[in-house]
């Protein structure tokens, strides 16, 4: 008795139809941060992305304030988490601008090194690109004079 096997190919997955498309989604790209930076991480699941605003490379890093300019037209605010700061308020002053502030309390040291400052979440709603970027920004150090930081914005692609 003659027995057959078919040949197959374990190139280990479905193979992929000419003109298919890729996964949609999500995706951040970060601009490139250095010491003494404030800068953004992005994380994406589904329609939502994580926006990680951090501290790199800092010293003294007491309080700071800015807006988080993002586009409108592709994503919408949900909310803000806690940061390694201990008071955190941000507020959407008009759509596509994210009011921020945040500052230690009481006669403490700044943050020295790096952490997060806050997580944004936003809802993706529509196909596109854009930018994020920060706009009137100031970071002050434990005796309130003004730290000078680089502030590194990113970009946004949005395909649902």
């Amino acid at each position: 008795m003659a027995l057959g096997l078919a040949a197959c190919d374990s190139g280990g997955g479905s193979p992929t139809a000419p003109g298919s498309r890729a996964p949609r989604g999500i995706s951040f790209l970060a601009g490139q941060v250095g010491d003494e930076s404030i800068g953004l991480r992005g994380t994406a699941l589904g329609a939502t992305l994580e926006l990680e605003i951090y501290a790199a490379g800092v010293q003294d890093l007491y309080g700071l304030g800015f807006e988080l300019l993002f586009p409108a037209n592709l994503l919408r605010y949900e909310g803000v988490d806690d940061s390694v700061f201990p008071s955190l308020e941000a507020r959407e002053s008009a759509p596509g601008r994210l009011v921020v502030g945040a500052t230690h309390l009481g006669s403490v040291a700044g943050l020295d090194g790096g952490g997060s400052v806050a997580i944004v979440r936003f809802t993706a709603f529509a196909n596109g690109s854009g930018s994020l970027d920060f706009s009137a920004q100031e970071a002050f150090d434990r005796f309130g004079d003004r730290l000078a930081l680089n502030w590194v914005g990113g970009s946004v692609q949005v395909d649902l």
